[in-house]
């Protein structure tokens, strides 16, 4: 046996017993780490909340019929509901007509409807024979 080393020998030499090392003492040392129960994708069902949760959120989605007024609506006296039959008109633009009439009188035609903000020339004239001004 030899006495002396190279330094390439020494290096190679420490390098293979490191590898040894890590093939011998890594799956003991890792084992807390590398542990991953298998879980089989077939069986796997979600919580029931979670089925309740999705059952709540598809039915708040479902779409409100509305129904056409009977006849013709007067915009100076209709209240938020019977403004929300009109076509085209939501909770938000009803109560929008309410503050403008309450804020600047009474609506002399229907034409005054173009003041208020979201009612633009095509929402009214979808509007007009459904409205009327008193």
């Amino acid at each position: 046996m030899r006495e002396v080393y190279t330094k390439r020998e020494a290096i190679v030499a420490g390098i293979i017993g490191l590898a040894l090392a890590a093939i011998i003492w890594g799956p003991i040392l890792l084992r807390p780490f590398g542990y991953v129960p298998a879980v089989d994708l077939r069986t796997l069902r979600p919580p029931d909340d979670t089925l309740r949760a999705q059952a709540r959120l598809s039915a708040s989605t479902a779409r409100v019929v509305k129904t056409t007024p009977a006849g013709s609506v007067d915009i100076n006296h209709a209240d938020d509901a019977e403004l929300q039959r009109l076509p085209g008109i939501g909770p938000t633009l009803a109560k929008r007509i309410i503050k403008y009439r309450q804020a600047h009188g009474p609506f002399q035609d229907v034409d005054g409807l173009m003041e208020v903000e979201g009612i633009g020339p095509k929402r009214l004239e979808r509007l007009k024979p459904w409205v009327k001004a008193r």
